[in-house]
């Protein structure tokens, strides 16, 4: 149970059941619950990778601040949309200068896969991954960010935002940059995943 104030991280899923290889889950991040006290200019990041040392980004993201009140400090969410081969996700949480984790998600497999080598895993998600745009999909806070600073210790890539030093770029069009998709934004220069509701739509 994610208690407030207590537990760290909490995931959720859109069914109900544990989180599963190709499918959707959202990590929450309660930073009052550690000693990470969030970034004034943009929260916390997240930086995770699948079936380690595969990485997916190498930057950490931004994560969406979900506010709680006065009485609650706010917690920090971001979505995963889990490859089909990946059967774990090895994360760490950063506020530019520190670090808390790394933490580990298991994730179910296909019963047809369960007995497979895990270089047919790794196999898999390098063929996965390595489709443009894989990692972007992958990864993604769960509603928009409307970036207003860019005060940062070191890089951090934000919704395809390169954020160095004070220095970032702030023209951002959010949107399905997939010209196979009904949803397709023909002005959008970041993906901010509203593909997948299109193909939700169609399974």
């Amino acid at each position: 149970m994610f208690e407030l104030g207590r537990a760290p991280v909490y995931w959720k899923t859109m069914n109900g059941l544990p989180p599963t290889s190709g499918k959707k889950v959202k990590l929450f991040y309660n930073p009052a619950a550690t000693k990470l006290v969030p970034n004034e200019e943009y929260g916390i990041a997240f930086n995770g990778g699948f079936n380690q040392p595969i990485m997916c980004g190498g930057e950490p993201r931004a994560m969406l601040r979900k506010s709680r009140g006065k009485a609650d400090s706010p917690i920090y969410t971001i979505q995963i949309c889990v490859p089909k081969h990946a059967v774990n996700l090895i994360f760490s949480f950063t506020n530019g200068a520190n670090w808390d984790g790394p933490y580990r998600l298991q994730f179910q497999v296909p019963k047809a896969w369960q007995n497979r080598a895990i270089e047919f895993f790794n196999q898999g998600l390098a063929e996965e991954l390595s489709q443009e745009g894989a990692c972007d999909r992958a990864i993604f806070p769960d509603t928009n960010i409307v970036v207003d600073g860019c005060v940062m210790i070191g890089n951090l890539s934000k919704e395809g935002v390169i954020l160095q030093g004070d220095r970032c770029s702030l023209d951002l069009v959010p949107g399905c940059m997939d010209p196979n998709s009904y949803l397709y934004n023909p002005l959008a220069n970041v993906d901010d995943g509203s593909c997948l509701i299109d193909s939700d739509s169609e399974d």
